[in-house]
């Protein structure tokens, strides 16, 4: 079985939510605890890329933006250049619900492309997907570039789309996006 590093972006501004998404408490835990534990189950390593240093109490590495203010994009070229391994698992820390047999399904069906990218009911979850350690240099000469858009980087590398709403698994729910403070309401 070929090693896989699993990594939570968690390195936003949480402007809109107004405070750390990641470290908000759902079901008794912090989010991204919840996160971590399902990816622990399908990966070999966890690590955290944060711009906050209170990232670091679950034990596992914690790296800050190689480049500041680009977004998700800034976050996945940070997470591939720290990455020891070729295949990387990558999830937002604002998708709280995501199970770790999701995230192993996904993982499951991705092969030798730059970029895995689940696809439901028309949207494409690029936030919660395979990345190559390899493709770091395209992200990186697309940041250049000054566009931090992930659909314009998706079409530049070599990026395969799965609909996943034939895993067994699957609901909507699993990709529920938290941003504002009403979204992790309704959540709760």
């Amino acid at each position: 079985m070929e090693n896989i590093t699993g990594i939570i972006l968690a390195g936003g501004k949480s402007s809109r939510m107004g405070t750390d998404k990641g470290l908000l408490i759902l079901n008794g835990k912090k989010i991204v605890e919840h996160i971590s534990e399902a990816l622990a189950q399908k990966v070999d390593t966890v690590m955290f890329i944060a711009n906050n240093v209170n990232y670091d109490f679950l034990g596992y590495k914690v790296y800050q933006d190689l480049v500041k203010n680009c977004g998700p994009m800034g976050g996945i070229y940070t997470a591939l250049e720290k990455s020891e391994t070729e295949k990387n698992m990558i999830v937002s820390c604002d998708i709280p619900a995501v199970s770790s047999g999701m995230i192993g399904y996904i993982i499951s069906q991705s092969a030798d492309e730059d970029a895995l990218v689940p696809i439901h009911n028309g949207e494409t979850e690029p936030l919660c997907a395979v990345y190559k350690k390899s493709s770091a240099l395209k992200i990186k000469e697309i940041m250049k570039l000054g566009n931090y858009k992930m659909k314009d980087a998706l079409q530049k590398l070599n990026t395969r789309y799965i609909d996943v709403t034939h895993y067994a698994g699957y609901t909507a729910n699993l990709f529920l996006n938290i941003n504002t403070p009403q979204e992790f309401k309704a959540l709760k």
